[in-house]
């Protein structure tokens, strides 16, 4: 009866995942790689992606019900979140990349409530401003700007002026940034953000060698990205104006994943999109068993590490 678990929204629920998030991220930081308990910069590092991941939560179980993302009161995205953010532990240790999320996440958010057709270009602006802000931590979040034009498509399109609010926040923060900078007297990080676009760029066609606990966290991944994706387009009972969007942020993530490597930007929408499997599954025995085999994954993706560490 592991499902009735889910399928409710008392704290106590919420409260629990945020424990596994906090126990499987200690396990892998403290008995796998050994870290000091006492380690001052790490410790406050770690605390602060922990405290991030903590709000996209929080924002991720308010998407879902502030937009009706699945029909009934349940914890399942957040959950799916968690486990997905448990498979990649290393997550913990880029403070920036995890900031980075939340700002999409924010974003995507921000993009959800065009639906409502009020102050469009205001929603439009405050998109592009997290989606730039988030890119000054990770370069690559800039891509996820695509979405504000995409969104034109189905709001707003008719007005050509709307089409240039993202190159209007562009210049904002540049012009507000730089001047911050010259204030400071601080140089602009431009070296390391070339460096990082290059090398991407550079080995964008290789595929890199990972651990056997990475490859078994990344085949994982790509399955829930499978059958996420199938059972949506195959099943038109899941179509909604608001989970359109979730798909779109789903293949611009992809987009950003397969340039950067880095595969946090899709957790969010195959949270969602899972949870929305999920909760139409009528054979009991089913949801049960895709359930645990769920929470199995990330015991045994730390275990592998553990292994392979030892």
């Amino acid at each position: 009866m592991l499902s009735k678990y889910f399928e409710n929204t008392k704290p106590i629920t919420f409260i629990i995942v945020l424990l596994a998030l906090l126990i499987g991220d200690g396990l892998y930081q403290f008995q796998i790689l050994q870290r000091p308990l006492g380690e001052g910069a790490y410790f406050i590092s770690s605390s602060i992606s922990f405290g991030l991941f903590l709000f996209s939560l929080i924002l991720l179980h308010q998407i879902d019900r502030w937009n009706e993302l699945t029909q009934t009161k349940n914890i399942y995205s957040i959950a799916f979140f968690s486990i997905l953010v448990v498979l990649f532990p290393t997550l913990f240790d880029n403070m920036k990349l995890v900031g980075a999320n939340l700002l999409i996440i924010i974003a995507l958010w921000r993009v959800l409530t065009l639906k409502t057709g009020e102050e469009i270009p205001q929603k439009l602006l405050d998109t592009s401003l997290l989606i730039i802000c988030a890119s000054l931590l990770h370069p690559w979040a800039l891509v996820f700007l695509l979405n504000v034009w995409i969104s034109l498509l189905f709001y707003g399109a008719e007005k050509r002026r709307y089409w240039f609010i993202p190159l209007l926040a562009l210049l904002v923060i540049t012009l507000l940034g730089g001047a911050i900078l010259l204030v400071l007297q601080m140089p602009f990080p431009f070296d390391s953000y070339y460096t990082l676009v290059s090398n991407d760029i550079a080995h964008l066609l290789q595929l890199p060698s990972y651990p056997i606990a990475t490859t078994v966290a990344l085949v994982s991944l790509v399955l829930l990205f499978l059958v996420s994706v199938g059972v949506y387009y195959f099943r038109s009972t899941y179509h909604s104006i608001s989970s359109i969007v979730v798909v779109q942020f789903l293949w611009v993530g992809l987009l950003v994943a397969f340039l950067s490597k880095e595969v946090i930007y899709i957790f969010a929408p195959i949270a969602i999109l899972f949870a929305l499997y999920i909760e139409k599954i009528r054979l009991w025995w089913l949801k049960e068993t895709v359930l645990w085999i769920l929470l199995s994954l990330p015991a045994t993706v730390l275990l592998l590490h553990f292994i392979t560490k030892s």
